[in-house]
C-alpha cells in the first residue's frame, strides 16, 4: 500500500492509503516510521500495535501522575494485559514519572513517625532493601519535635495544664510516635 495523504487532526494524524483505507496514528508513530506521502507500506498492523502501546503508555502516565512506585506500576501494567513491562518502566523512568528514591525521600520529609513511615513504604510496595535502608537512616526526633510544636499550638487554649498535657500526649500517640519518646519529650515541657 502507498500513502496518498497525511492529514493533521487535533491530536493525531489521519493517513490515507491508495486503496482509500484510512488510519489514525499519533505524531510519535509518524516520526518513528518516517511516514510521508508516496511512501510504500507493506504491513499496517505495525501501526495498529504502535497505537495500542501508545494508548497504554498514556494510561500508565496518568496512573503514575498520582505518585506510584515502580512495583505498583508493574502490577498496573500487568493488570492492563502487558506482558513485557521493562520497556515501559524504562521509558517512565526516563521521563521522570517514576523514581523510587525521590518518592522515599519525599515520604521521609513528610514528618511521619517511624511506624507510619514503615506503613507508607509498605503501602507503596517498595523493594525490601529500599525500605530497610530508608528506615535505618530515618531520624524520628525531628518529626516528633515538629508534631509536638503543632500539638502545643493546637492545645494552647486549654485552661488546665493537666488537660493540655493529656491532649498533647494523646495527639502524639495517635500520630504513631513511640510512648517512651513522647514521654521523654513531654518531660522537657514540665
Amino acid at each position: 500500500m502507498k500513502i496518498i495523504e497525511i492529514k493533521k487532526l487535533k491530536k493525531n494524524y489521519q493517513i490515507t492509503f491508495d486503496n482509500f483505507f484510512k488510519l489514525i496514528v499519533d505524531e510519535d508513530t509518524v516520526v518513528k516510521y518516517r511516514l510521508v506521502p508516496n511512501k510504500e507500506i507493506s504491513d499496517i498492523s505495525i501501526f495498529e500495535k504502535e497505537m495500542e502501546l501508545n494508548k497504554l503508555y498514556d494510561k500508565a502516565v496518568r496512573y503514575a501522575s498520582y505518585g506510584k512506585s515502580e512495583n505498583q506500576m508493574i502490577k498496573y501494567l500487568n493488570e492492563q494485559g502487558m506482558d513485557n513491562t521493562y520497556e515501559f518502566i524504562k521509558r517512565l523512568k526516563k521521563d521522570h514519572l517514576i523514581n523510587d528514591y525521590q518518592m522515599i525521600n519525599s515520604l521521609k520529609r513528610k514528618g511521619y513517625s517511624y511506624l507510619k513511615l514503615q506503613e507508607k513504604l509498605h503501602y507503596y510496595d517498595f523493594d525490601s532493601d529500599l525500605i530497610e535502608n530508608a528506615l535505618s537512616s530515618y531520624d524520628e526526633s525531628k518529626a516528633l519535635d515538629k508534631e509536638f510544636a503543632i500539638g502545643l499550638k493546637k492545645y494552647s487554649k486549654e485552661q488546665s495544664y493537666q488537660k493540655k498535657q493529656e491532649k498533647l500526649y494523646r495527639y502524639l500517640i495517635s500520630k504513631g510516635f513511640n510512648e517512651e519518646k513522647v514521654r521523654s519529650r513531654m518531660n522537657i515541657l514540665d
